[in-house]
């Protein structure tokens, strides 16, 4: 009769083996990740343009917002037919040309219809600056398509700290009168913990 020892194989090679591939997969999500990493792109805003997110107080990040929203009726109006009155929007009770609690918190704006060949504007000139600036909807005449189709027209929102007029809707004039075309940036610092 033979006998054969048969030792138990010992968990330390084993062990070694898994700490070993945990170190390579480790590495190589590490270089990776090193490898793709890129700084974040910030962008840049001209002088004539203001972040609507740290460049205007909260009154006027509501007449923004309350713009913006408005701007889709009214150039459904104007391609019906012409530009309504601020005192026709004031009566549909169209934000933020209507009189209500908001106004005189936001500023109490004066509201008024500006043009300028085929571009049309409503200017909110400000009741009390120290609450909220100047500020403008512009929207320009649909581009052409190049089929002979006419686009949607482009809206924009201006503000000023105290302007009470226009001399014209072009960019260039508002920019020499010292408007600033409101914008939003995207860029790493949209998303922010909560404290």
């Amino acid at each position: 009769m033979t006998r054969v020892v048969v030792r138990p194989y010992g968990s330390g090679r084993e062990t070694l083996v898994v700490v070993m591939l945990c170190a390579v997969i480790v590495a190589t999500a590490a270089t990776v990740a090193t490898i793709r990493a890129r700084p974040a792109d910030e962008t840049v805003l001209a002088d004539w343009r203001i972040d609507a997110r740290d460049g205007l107080n909260a009154a006027e990040q509501g007449l923004n917002a309350d713009l913006m929203a408005a701007a889709d009726d009214i150039r459904a109006e104007i391609s019906d037919g012409g530009p309504p009155t601020p005192e026709r929007l004031a009566n549909d009770a169209l934000p933020p040309f209507a009189k209500d609690a908001t106004t005189t918190k936001r500023g109490g704006h004066g509201w008024s219809l500006a043009r300028d060949g085929e571009t049309v504007g409503y200017l909110g000139a400000t009741g009390d600056a120290a609450v909220a600036g100047s500020i403008l909807l512009r929207i320009a005449p649909p581009a052409k398509d190049g089929h002979g189709h006419d686009g949607e027209s482009a809206s924009t929102v201006w503000a000023h700290p105290s302007s009470r007029s226009v001399a014209g809707l072009t960019d260039e004039r508002l920019i020499a009168a010292g408007w600033k075309q409101v914008t939003s940036r995207y860029d790493s610092s949209v998303t922010r913990e909560a404290k």
